[in-house]
Formats: structure tokens, C-alpha cells, sequence
């Protein structure tokens, strides 16, 4: 069964828009904080941590099993997007 050409934009551009967004926004938070803010610790990980516990509550009303294709998924799509545009590069380059 074929997945409709809109759900497949709609999915880009919702990875998209959470990728920029996160991206944004950690790097922001982490710009921010003191450099004392947590001694001993790197401020990106702690960040992480923080974020993660965040997503803990949809995660746990997801599944496991949700959570696992949803990684999977998006882990396969960004392994996609980088072959195929590898290729482009190639073909532009005139190898074929």
C-alpha cells in the first residue's frame, strides 16, 4: 500500500520544523547558561538530559515499540536524503 505523496511532505516538513526548532533552541540554551551552571558537567549533555526528560511523558504514552519506529524512522530517512543527494552531487559532476 502506497503512502500518499502529502503524508510524505507533511512528515518533511514536520522533521524539519523540529529539527530547526530543537537545533535552535539547545544551542541557544546552551549559549546561555553559566559557565559554572553545572560543574564537572558538559552543558550540551546536560541539556540533552533535560530534553530528554522532557519527551519521557509523550514517549511513555507512546510505547517502546512507537518510540523504536519513530527512531528508526527518522534515522532511515536522514540515511536516505544523504544517499540521494550524494548521488545528485556525483551526477552533476558528470560521473554516472
Amino acid at each position: 500500500m502506497a503512502v500518499e505523496k502529502y503524508e510524505v511532505r507533511t512528515l518533511v516538513e514536520e522533521i524539519l520544523r523540529v529539527g530547526f526548532a530543537l537545533g535552535d533552541l539547545l544551542a541557544e540554551l546552551v549559549e546561555q547558561l553559566p559557565e559554572d551552571a553545572y560543574p564537572g558537567q558538559n552543558p550540551a549533555e546536560v541539556v540533552i538530559e533535560m530534553t530528554t526528560g522532557s519527551l519521557m511523558p509523550v514517549a511513555d504514552s507512546a510505547g517502546e515499540a512507537a518510540v523504536r519506529q519513530a527512531t528508526a524512522l527518522v534515522g532511515a530517512v536522514l540515511d536516505r536524503i544523504i544517499c540521494d543527494l550524494r548521488r545528485a552531487m556525483e551526477i552533476a559532476r558528470g560521473g554516472r
